[in-house]
C-alpha cells in the first residue's frame, strides 16, 4: 500500500510540474502578443522638407507653399524666367546662371526652370508678336519677369510700358489664376536721368497690383558712381560677365538663400 502511495505522489508531482510549465509558456506567449516591438515612425517627410526648406528662407509664403505642394504631389514646380537678351555676348546670362543654381539647389524634379530671353524686345513688340502667348504655353507656376524696361525707355514711354505689362500679366493670369508673378527692373545705367524713375514706377506698379518686386539694383554700385562701370559694357545698361554674375547672385540669394562670393 505504501508503495502505491509513493507512486501516486510521484505522478501528482510530475503533473504539477507539467501544468506549471504550460502556464508560464502561455503567459510568455500572451506578453509577446500584447507588447509588440516598438517601430519608430519614418522621418522621410521631414527629411524631404529639410532638403529644400533651408533654401526658402527669403521666399514669400506663397512660393514656399507651392514648393511644399510640388514635393507632396511629386510634380515639379515650373518657374519661368522672362527678360531681355544681352546686346553683347557674355559667357552666361543672369537667367542661365539662376536656372543652374536653383535646379542644383532644389533638384529639377522639384523646381524646373525655363529661361526665355528676347533680344531688342519692347513690351509693345512682345504683345504685337504674340510672344507673351509663348509664356502662357510654358504653364508657369511662378513667373520672374524683367519687362524690357530699359528697351522701352525713351521709346514706348513709362505709362504705355505699365499698360502693356498689365495686358501681358492679365492674359497670363487668365490662363492660371494661381500664378505668382515677380517683377524686376532691367540693369542700371551709368548716370541715367529718367530711367531710374521708370524703375521706381515699376516698383509702385507691382505694389499696387499685388506683384512681388525684386530690386536687384541694391546689389550694384550706385549708378551715379564710376564703380558701376566695372560691371557694365560700353553699351548702356548692358552687364558684362561680372555684371551678369552680380545680378544672378542677388537672385540666387533670394531663391536659394545662398551667399554672394563676389
Amino acid at each position: 500500500m505504501k508503495i502505491w502511495s509513493n507512486i501516486l505522489a510521484i505522478i501528482v508531482f510530475i503533473g504539477a510540474i507539467s501544468a506549471g510549465k504550460m502556464y508560464w509558456n502561455n503567459k510568455v506567449s500572451e506578453q509577446s502578443v500584447s507588447r509588440p516591438t516598438k517601430i519608430e515612425a519614418s522621418n522621410d517627410t521631414n527629411n524631404a522638407e529639410n532638403t529644400w526648406g533651408e533654401h526658402t528662407q527669403n521666399l514669400p509664403k506663397s512660393i514656399k507653399t507651392k514648393i511644399q505642394k510640388a514635393e507632396q504631389t511629386k510634380t515639379s514646380l515650373k518657374l519661368v524666367i522672362v527678360g531681355a537678351a544681352p546686346k553683347e555676348e557674355v559667357k552666361a546670362t543672369w537667367g542661365e546662371l539662376v536656372k543652374k543654381k536653383i535646379e542644383d539647389s532644389y533638384g529639377s524634379s522639384l523646381i524646373n526652370v525655363d529661361v526665355h530671353e528676347y533680344k531688342d524686345m519692347t513690351t509693345l513688340q512682345f504683345i504685337k508678336s504674340d510672344a507673351y502667348k509663348e509664356i502662357a504655353k510654358a504653364r508657369p507656376d511662378v513667373l520672374l519677369f524683367e519687362p524690357f524696361l530699359l528697351n522701352d525707355n525713351g521709346v514706348v514711354g513709362i505709362e504705355n510700358t505699365l499698360e502693356n505689362i498689365n495686358i501681358i500679366l492679365s492674359h497670363l493670369k487668365s490662363q492660371n489664376e494661381q500664378l505668382i508673378t515677380i517683377l524686376q527692373p532691367s540693369a542700371p545705367v551709368y548716370k541715367a536721368n529718367n530711367y531710374p524713375n521708370d524703375a521706381e514706377a515699376l516698383k509702385q506698379f507691382a505694389k499696387e497690383n499685388g506683384y512681388d518686386y525684386i530690386n536687384h539694383w541694391t546689389a550694384w554700385p550706385d549708378y551715379r558712381s564710376e564703380g558701376i562701370l566695372n560691371y557694365l559694357t560700353k553699351t548702356p545698361g548692358q552687364p558684362n560677365d561680372d555684371g551678369e554674375k552680380l545680378w544672378a547672385q542677388y537672385l540666387e540669394n533670394y531663391f536659394t538663400n545662398s551667399e554672394s562670393n563676389l
